[in-house]
């Protein structure tokens, strides 16, 4: 994709003006698979690591620990994210066309990143150029989504208070369907150049309180977006209509369930 990811615009917009409170609510949720996608890396003798779609860096301190020699960089496409990683070399750059020479890299790592290409498999052909031959690759990408009602709450009264689609839902598609289950990843890893593939499902679960949900709902995702096109005092009254049919839900109703699915692989020569 020589023109770089055609969402990419869309995917700016989501991010960048929720850094601070991704860094803060979301980031840490998801720490832990970025961990397991570590341990699945031979870090140790490693001497370039690239960390693909870095985000707010919760993950370059991880690598270095583990790769104390190494020359480790993270890159994203959004800006605003990068500013968060203070003390790491970093880099605004798309994802889909990297700007480093063949085989720059020993490893790869790439959290919960690679869904938001729309052509997945193009992407990681990039990511094997870069890569040495012999070098490895983890990554992390949603698979199942489960039913979660009280986030389900937000869209009725959004829409009746007036509040604008939102942007991102109308924009060009990204690759989830493509990565999200065991062997689609499995089969994109292949198809892009990478051997001894593996990948697994692992189970992801967020209990919220009441006050934990509202404060996620009000600054993460769609609701987040669509609440921004409203006046101040009605987003306070959404919000309070919000919390009120939350707050009458069946117990169950705060318990959001996704499923994981980590991959991994070797460059062919």
């Amino acid at each position: 994709m020589p023109e770089g990811a055609e969402n990419a615009e869309i995917v700016v917009g989501m991010y960048a003006p929720m850094a601070a409170d991704y860094e803060e609510i979301w980031a840490p949720l998801l720490r832990a698979y970025g961990i397991r996608m570590l341990d699945e890396l031979p870090l140790a003798g490693a001497e370039r690591i690239l960390d693909l779609g870095c985000g707010v860096g919760q993950l370059l301190p991880d690598i270095r620990a583990r790769a104390t020699d190494a020359f480790v960089v993270g890159i994203d496409l959004t800006e605003g994210m990068l500013r968060r990683a203070a003390g790491s070399s970093v880099a605004v750059m798309d994802g889909t066309r990297l700007g480093f020479a063949d085989a720059s890299f020993d490893a790869v790592v790439s959290c919960f990143v690679v869904f938001h290409f729309p052509d997945p498999r193009a992407a990681l052909d990039g990511v094997r150029r870069v890569l040495r031959p012999g070098g490895s690759l983890a990554l992390a990408v949603w698979g199942q989504r489960w039913d979660f009602p009280a986030a389900d709450a937000w869209e009725p009264v959004l829409d009746a208070h007036g509040a604008a689609a939102d942007f991102a839902a109308s924009g060009p598609p990204d690759g989830e369907e493509q990565v999200n289950a065991p062997e689609k990843l499995a089969n994109v890893l292949a198809g892009a150049g990478f051997r001894d593939v593996r990948t697994e499902a692992s189970a992801w679960e967020q209990v919220w309180d009441l006050d934990g949900f509202m404060g996620w709902g009000e600054r993460m995702g769609p609701s987040r977006r669509r609440l921004a096109t409203l006046p101040v005092a009605t987003r306070r009254a959404v919000s309070d209509e919000v919390r009120a049919r939350v707050a009458a839900m069946p117990d169950g109703a705060l318990v959001q369930r996704y499923e994981v699915v980590l991959g991994s692989g070797v460059a062919r020569s």
